[in-house]
This record gives structure tokens, sequence and C-alpha cells, in this order.
């Protein structure tokens, strides 16, 4: 019998930033202790949860190619129905702008399980026809706010299907660092006045020269410019001058800045003003679904924050002298200051718990059946009719046949539970562990396991590995990288690539 408050898990898509982690991130700590959050994200910056204590697991995405793409959809599905089993979870809420086929598959077979589609709006005009098909057959739709929300022109604004909450944002659920503090532990220079500059990755000729023309005009005003990470790819962290930064969540540290210049993405935009941040929004077109253009133009028309668009050199340097002039700062840290504070977050973790204490209707489990019915229609009639006509019908792009679902290469997994430290693997080694070490996942094949995982957990993920990899024999970790003691033998737990 269950005790304790429900188990929930938060799932995200791999992305290109952490907007997807930020808001089940926020949705967890909203919840006060109402539900057990487990993660499970396809972004290897799913690390970050470790400071908050949640139990996270990481898997690859399908651009990884660590399992073959055309097999791929089946792995997540065992991989989504193995964990929720391992947790005895009550809801299993989605984060991205498109349901996979695996999260689907994995619906299907636990018809009594409560599946959630957190998504977005302000999607770009006429995109996202083939992800909205799907919305039905998950038992509810969240949609966060949008302080922009007014100009969305997206499929997802005529749809009635969606519980719509307040913005999710980290904001309110991250306590965030005085003025000083956040100062100090930057290590920023408390004598001048600080820019924050994210931009975004992305390989655009404009956007990098609004990055320099950025940089050059407030560093001749005397400010001192700070830069996320590696923002544009690399090739902006190799100007001189601007400090680079690299901390998670980065609203705990937003005290510390005068002015911001932002791309106008869902979380950037929401984090920095409604921690009144002064802020120039500046729509990244590389974006796919995301609407940035729209959201920087109203955004801008409401007095919150300054627009423009990168592409127009003139129009960007007269929004950087207004950024430049304190009283248009203060005029919009007023305007900020003066927003009702976010409550998507709490209103959503309301939700998830709800359901995952009433579990789905039935009526809602039938219709279900029934779409699924359809789709299984679709592909069965698209193998036997001719491309042009199965296409009129509405089929997904033809599947391969089935056959070995297994790669070309034989793998040799590295059995390292509680691993301490990043191994050098060989391009025929196989990484099993439970750790959640920064940079792990990067660039290396790796099984990620829940930690404190049970024994028939290990198994069955074995199992699962099994029938996606070649496995071999197990190879030794390298004696110089330590792990913590697991008393259980994970080679005889089924990692033995018999």
């Amino acid at each position: 019998m269950r005790t304790g408050p429900p188990t929930v898990v938060l799932a995200t898509t791999n992305g290109k930033g952490m907007g997807h982690l930020s808001r089940q991130l926020a949705l967890a700590l909203a919840s006060l202790g109402g539900m057990d959050p487990v993660i499970f994200s396809l972004s290897s910056a799913v690390t970050v949860v470790n400071q908050y204590g949640m139990r996270a697991e990481w898997a690859p995405s399908s651009l990884r190619k660590q399992v073959p793409r055309r097999h791929w959809d089946g792995y997540l599905a065992e991989r989504i129905t193995a964990l929720v089993t391992e947790t005895n979870a009550s809801a299993f809420v989605f984060d991205g702008v498109y349901p996979y086929d695996g999260v689907l598959r994995a619906l299907r077979r636990m018809p009594d399980v409560p599946f959630i589609w957190s998504r977005r709006a302000m999607w770009q005009k006429g995109v996202g026809a083939r992800a909205l098909r799907y919305r039905r057959l998950f038992a509810a739709v969240l949609e966060p706010g949008d302080l922009a929300s007014a100009g969305d022109v997206g499929r997802t604004v005529y749809l009635e299907d969606a519980r719509r909450v307040g913005p999710i944002t980290l904001v309110g659920q991250v306590p965030q660092l005085s003025r000083e503090k956040a100062i100090e532990e930057l290590e920023l220079d408390p004598d001048r006045p600080r820019l924050l500059l994210t931009l975004g990755s992305s390989k655009r000729s404009d956007l990098y020269s609004a990055y320099q023309r950025t940089v050059e005009q407030f560093t001749a005003a005397g400010w001192q410019v700070v830069v996320t990470s590696s923002p544009l790819r690399g090739r902006a962290a190799k100007a001189a001058g601007p400090k680079q930064i690299s901390v998670f969540p980065l609203v705990r540290y937003l005290n510390a800045f005068d002015a911001a210049v932002s791309a106008s993405g869902y979380n950037a935009a929401h984090e920095l003003l409604y921690s009144a941040v002064p802020t120039l929004l500046v729509p990244n077109g590389d974006a796919v679904t995301d609407d940035q253009r729209t959201r920087a133009r109203i955004i801008g028309n409401t007095g919150l924050a300054l627009a423009a668009d990168p592409d127009r050199p003139r129009e960007f340097d007269a929004a950087l002298s207004r950024l430049l002039d304190e009283r248009v700062r203060m005029r919009l840290s007023a305007s900020c200051r003066d927003l009702d504070p976010p409550t998507g977050a709490t209103e959503a973790a309301r939700t998830v718990i709800g359901l995952a204490a009433v579990g789905v209707p039935t009526g809602e489990r039938m219709e279900a059946a029934s779409l699924h019915a359809q789709r299984f229609a679709r592909r069965t009639v698209g193998r036997v009719l001719p491309p042009a006509v199965a296409n009129l019908v509405g089929r997904p792009p033809r599947l391969s046949r089935p056959g070995d679902l297994r790669g070309p290469l034989s793998v040799s997994p590295v059995l390292a539970p509680g691993l301490q430290g990043i191994p050098q693997l060989g391009n025929d080694q196989l990484l099993v562990t439970d750790a959640l070490t920064p940079g792990l996942f990067d660039g290396r094949p790796v099984e990620h396991l829940l930690p404190g995982a049970s024994e028939d957990y290990i198994r069955a993920r074995a199992e699962i590995a099994a029938r996606y990899y070649r496995l071999g024999a197990p190879s030794p970790l390298d004696p110089e990288i330590r792990t913590k003691s697991d008393e259980r033998d994970w080679g005889a737990l089924g990692w033995s690539g018999q």
C-alpha cells in the first residue's frame, strides 16, 4: 500500500537550453512536498537537479544515435515503462513541443497512469499540426501562461483542450541572493554597473553582430558585460572583455545585474521580467516552434521591456542606447514590479497532484484506445498504399520493417555504480552507472539508472539493453576512477553480456 505523497515522473526533451528542465523543476519545487518528483530527461544538463536532492535518470535522445534511430521510440517506451513501474509512479508529465512516439507507446502500455502534456503556447503561425493530433491521448494538457499571450497566433490559441495556468518560472520557487551576495559569488565588479548578455546558442550572423555591438557600446559606457556559459557556439566567447559565468539556476543571481540583453525565449523573458531586471529582448530566428519575434514585440509594446530585431542594426543600436539611459531602466523596472507574482508552477503542481490521486477516468481511457487504433490503422494502410495516397490519409513517415533491434557494433559494459569522476571510454564501451556527475553524459554512450534502484530494476534495464545493444563481456573500470561501494554485483544482475 502506498504511503506518503504520490510519485510523479517529470520528463523533459533534450532541447537546446534549460527551458524544459527549468519548468519541471519549478513544478516540483512548487509542490511543497505534495509529490515525490522523479526527473526523467533526455538533456545532459539533468545533473543540475542534484542540488535539490531530487532523484533523476537520463536517457539518450535520438540525436545521439546511441540506439538506432528506427528503434529509438521503442527503446524510449521501454525505458519509460520500466521507470514508472520501478517508482510506482502515479502520474507522468511530459514537457515538450512534440510528444514522441515512444511516449505515446508507453502511455498505451499503462492506461491507468495519467499521462500529462505540459505544452507551452506561443507557437509560430502554421506549425505543429502533427504534434497536436495526439493531444487527446493525454489525461490532461497543461499550458503555462505567457506575458505575450495577447499576441499569440499559433495553433494552440484555438484549442480548448488545455488547462491554462499562470506563467511557470523559477522566480518565487528558488530564493534569490541579495545584490551584494550575488555579485560576490559571481566574482563581479561591485564598482561598475553590470549587464547580463545571453542571446542563446546560434550560428546566425545577425545575432553575432548584435552581440559584438552590445559588448562595444556597454563596455565603452563603463559597464561590466557578463555572458552566460559559451554563447553562440563559442564564437562570441573569443571576444575580449566579457566575463563568462556558468550557473544554474541563473534566476538565483539576477539581482546582481543592472540590465540585460537577452533572447526572447519563454524562460529567459519571464525570469528576467519577474525579477524586474531592465531588459532588451532579442528574438532568435533559429527557434523552430517558439514565436520569439511576437513575444518580444508584444512585451515591448506593454512597456515591460525593450525589443529589437538583431537583423535591423539601426533599430538595435537605438534600443541599446535607450537601455543605457537610467531613466528608461527605472521605468522598465517599475513596470515589472507591478506584475502579479507568477502562480503557474503552483497551479500546475496542484493539477498534477490531483490527477495522480484520482487516476485516468474510464471515458478518457476508451478515447485513448480509440485514437491509438486510428494511429495503427493509418500506419497499416500506409504500408499498402502508394506514398502519395497514404499521405492524404495522414500516415506518419514509413517505418522500417522490424528486425534486429541492435546496432551493428558490439559494446562492452563498464559497470560503475556510484561513479566518482568521469572515465575515458573506448568506442566499443558502454558506461553503466547511476551517477549524476556534471559532464558525464557528454560525448560518451551511457546507460543511466535511477540512483538507489532495486535489483529488479537493474535486471529489467539489463534486459532492455540486451535488446538494443550487442553486449559483450563487461570491461574493467579504470582503477584511477573511484566508485562508492555497492554490495550488489551488477554483472550478476544481468549486465554480463550473456
